[in-house]
């Protein structure tokens, strides 16, 4: 599933780059083909690691930050369900009294 997402970000950021490049080319008035990947300078292809490595990173802290929500609405639950299971007990030994 990781490998997936990170496939699919990396694809995603290709098409963002291309994107702002043609866009800053057009800009300029003049257009340029867009690279590949393997002809890009050294240090640019450094600098686009890390703007993926920051995107990956931004991506894993949302998902960090739902999976702590989820466990805090998960722990609410379990509250919920002992003081429900102790209201239960409570309410059957009342009836057990009741019955003797």
């Amino acid at each position: 599933m990781d490998s997936d997402l990170e496939e699919r970000l990396r694809a995603a950021f290709r098409d963002k780059l291309r994107l702002l490049q043609a866009e800053f080319h057009t800009a300029r008035g003049r257009t340029v083909p867009a690279r590949d990947p393997g002809t890009l300078l050294p240090s640019t292809r450094v600098l686009l690691k890390r703007r993926e490595v920051a995107e990956v990173e931004r991506e894993l802290q949302n998902r960090r930050e739902e999976f702590q929500r989820r466990m805090e609405r998960l722990a609410q639950r379990r509250q919920q369900m002992s003081r429900r299971e102790r209201q239960h007990r409570e309410a059957v030994l009342r009836f057990d009294s009741l019955l003797k």
